[in-house]
């Protein structure tokens, strides 16, 4: 068991290059981009018809360089090997021959405004953005940081260098066709754009933002997720939920721990029970309950963009709040995190929810925003704690940084209440479950599955030694390791938060180096406390949808982008020449266009590379339940517990008692695991499914119905799953 998470974390071999789905998709979207450019000729743009066919061609084309897959490994350009001597090497030509047409597009088109962006950026700060772009262009690989530690780093530093160079070329040639698109849209193609912009339905924006992302995450979650959990956390949510559904805080412990298993859980005396915190699986609890628990999350994601709206309306103005909210709606990153049944979707429902107080109480001396900072807060620690923690540290340093004539009494006093209360509803599962109100059941489990204290928060070298060599290379927490969950998570947010092919995080990174305004001071902060706080934990969260760790900094970084964007205009304005000062107001077309092609390239892409059956889970077990039908039977799933009997674990109904209705699914064991189980269920027939490792192929029925009290088969002594290698 120690090592599962191990085997289903370290990324696979490289792989020959094969034709997929999701090279297919690459080559229709190049196809695709010849009917644009004809569709956006007939409408009058001309020249930048040319240009928008050749960002949307060439960034479907960038995305063939990186080594992606279902496998679980981290965000890397595939080898010089592969670009070079495969088929991979078609879309380096491809992307190769973007690059030269943009360069002449560059110098024809864009010197006049390469000048003025020499007025507007001094040289230290062009020299700080170039460090930082060449820091985020690429990841940096385990074995890079294993050869700075124990030798060989000369030639691996050459070889991530090579990587930082194709990186930092995509970035610059996409900001540059992003660019020429904008420069080149004739006047009054913009001016329908920008009338569209302004005779919006300032009301309705927000809810057909909000309900768009519920829309299409909902559709991902059907028929790219297939409603099931993919990632070890999701399945213990589902199981967590499923008993608090049930009414039960914990389960009595299963018939055998080695056929009925679930990750992430403790078998303590005569309890059974998840150690994940409580929060998400009680709000997922209503959909196990309404029996549409993979809904949740959608429903998160278009509360994330009414809710975000609302704090950004008051935090700003509605022009910002209203481009953030079209920003998050296009954003493959919350269109992802809200189709799976990760926490963090809620998360960042209630940190908003929080905030959103905090500035009521802040600025309206609210006692109702008081109660509701509390409130949103204390959920949160009962969710997520660490972030409960960073949220509530840069909330209340902003409340602070106020004044005193802003510390209203009675709002403060109902932000202690609430908070307070959902602190003792916090302390008091802990007491209930691990018998120490301050012992959260993870660290429990942490302690029992590898050794005391491996899970703690800081640095040391017995920290997080849990094997994870293909994400966490490094044994222990330091420094070198804070760089490098930086570089991860940094370029996970650059790549998918809005799938812009010049680098989701341009204008945050332009607005450092900008004016500076007392009205980003939250958003800063919240930004800032969030990889700070992330810093002191050993694991960077991985690459399971996107930068999953620092969720609590989307909301903050759209802002920012908004307002990146919206100090760029203000700045080129004041340095451009009159004749051409107007053309600042084109970073819009930019932004609008950036995040078309961003997520039209994007979403396919992921859909048929990465996240249908991810991990190796399929529906195949659901399909066969139902050709089957399975009904109130016992299945033996013969195979690895992932991927094969991940899915299974899902379909489990709770409580697994003699009288749980439907099907109870077990992992093929030692026979006498096998026989204890089917001793415990003994009125059942039985049936023995092969998983997909097994079969090559869907899973499928190898035996049954087997009648009770008939004899089961002796499995395969190859086939059984070793205890290292659940």
């Amino acid at each position: 068991m120690a090592r599962m998470f191990a085997l289903i974390q370290m990324p696979a071999p490289s792989a020959p290059f094969v034709f997929t789905t999701a090279i297919g998709w690459t080559i229709a979207a190049v196809a695709l981009s010849a009917a644009v450019w004809l569709m956006l000729r007939a409408r009058g743009w001309g020249a930048a018809a040319g240009w928008t066919a050749l960002a949307f061609a060439g960034h479907a084309c960038s995305l063939q360089l990186i080594e992606a897959g279902w496998h679980v490994r981290l965000l890397q350009f595939a080898g010089w090997k592969d670009l070079l001597r495969t088929g991979r090497g078609f879309f380096l030509a491809a992307v190769l021959a973007q690059a030269l047409v943009v360069t002449w597009g560059t110098w024809r088109h864009l010197r006049p405004e390469i000048a003025v962006l020499r007025r507007i950026f001094s040289i230290p700060a062009m020299l700080g953005m170039f460090v930082l772009v060449a820091f985020i262009a690429s990841t940096i690989a385990p074995e890079v940081a294993q050869a700075f530690v124990g030798g060989g780093f000369p030639r691996m530093a050459v070889a991530h260098a090579t990587k930082i160079a194709l990186g930092m070329m995509l970035l610059l040639v996409g900001a540059a066709n992003l660019a020429l698109i904008a420069a080149t849209l004739p006047a009054e193609a913009w001016e329908r754009m920008a009338s569209r912009w302004r005779g919006r339905n300032t009301k309705a924006l927000p809810w057909i933002a909000a309900l768009w992302v519920v829309v299409v995450s909902s559709l991902l979650a059907w028929a790219v997720l297939e409603r099931l959990p993919h990632v070890p956390d999701e399945t213990v949510y589902l199981f967590h939920a499923k008993y608090f559904a049930a009414g039960k805080l914990y389960m009595p412990l299963p018939p055998d721990a080695n056929s009925i298993y679930m990750p992430f859980t403790i078998a303590d005396g005569q309890k059974w029970y998840s150690a994940v915190p409580p929060g998400w699986p009680a709000v997922l609890a209503i959909g196990v309950w309404l029996g549409v628990p993979w809904l949740m999350n959608p429903l998160m994601g278009g509360a994330t963009v009414l809710l975000a709206h609302v704090l950004l309306r008051r935090l700003y103005d509605r022009d910002i709040a209203d481009g953030a909210a079209l920003l998050l709606a296009a954003s493959p990153w919350l269109l992802y995190m809200s189709a799976s049944m990760m926490t963090h979707g809620i998360t960042l429902v209630l940190a908003l929810v929080g905030l959103i107080g905090v500035e009521r109480a802040r600025e309206k001396a609210s006692v109702a925003g008081g109660a509701l900072a509390g409130l949103g807060i204390g959920a949160l620690l009962n969710t997520r704690p660490l972030e409960a923690v960073i949220v509530a540290a840069a909330a209340g340093l902003w409340w602070l940084a106020g004044g005193w004539k802003k510390m209203r009494i009675l709002a403060l006093m109902a932000t202690l209440v609430t908070g307070l209360g959902m602190t003792w509803m916090f302390l008091a599962y802990n007491k209930t479950l691990t018998g120490s109100a301050t012992r959260v059941p993870l660290e429990l489990w942490s302690d029992l599955t590898y050794y005391p204290g491996s899970n703690r928060l800081g640095f040391g070298k017995d920290v997080g030694n849990w094997g994870w060599q293909g994400l966490d290379a490094l044994q222990g927490h330091g420094p070198i390791d804070v760089v490098m969950n930086t570089n991860h998570n940094l370029r996970l947010l650059n790549f998918e938060m809005f799938g812009w092919m010049c680098g989701s995080l341009l204008f945050v990174l332009l607005l450092a180096f900008l004016r500076r305004s007392r009205k980003d001071a939250l958003m800063w902060m919240v930004a800032a406390a969030t990889w700070a706080g992330m810093s002191l934990y050993w694991f960077s969260g991985g690459p399971d949808y996107g930068a999953r760790y620092w969720y609590q900094m989307f909301v903050p970084l759209v802002a920012l982008t908004m307002r990146g964007a919206w100090e760029y205009a203000a700045a080129w304005r004041e340095n451009a020449p009159t004749e051409s000062a107007a053309m600042g107001e084109r970073v819009w077309a930019f932004v609008l266009l950036a995040s078309v092609l961003g997520t039209v390239n994007m979403i396919p892409w992921r859909s048929l590379d990465k996240y249908y059956r991810y991990r190796g889970v399929r529906s195949d077990i659901r399909t066969l339940a139902i050709e089957h039908n399975f009904g109130r039977s016992l299945v033996f799933v013969r195979g690895r517990a992932w991927p094969d009997y991940a899915p299974a674990m899902a379909l489990n109904a709770v409580p697994f008692d003699r009288d749980t209705p439907g099907t109870v699914y077990a992992l093929e064991s030692a026979p006498e695991s096998n026989e204890r189980v089917r001793n415990y269920y003994a009125d059942r027939p039985v049936w023995i499914v092969a998983g997909t490792r097994l079969t090559g192929r869907p899973a499928a029925v190898i035996a049954g119905p087997i009648p009770p009290g008939q004899p089961l088969p002796v499995p395969p002594p190859a086939t059984l799953p070793k205890p290292d290698e659940r």
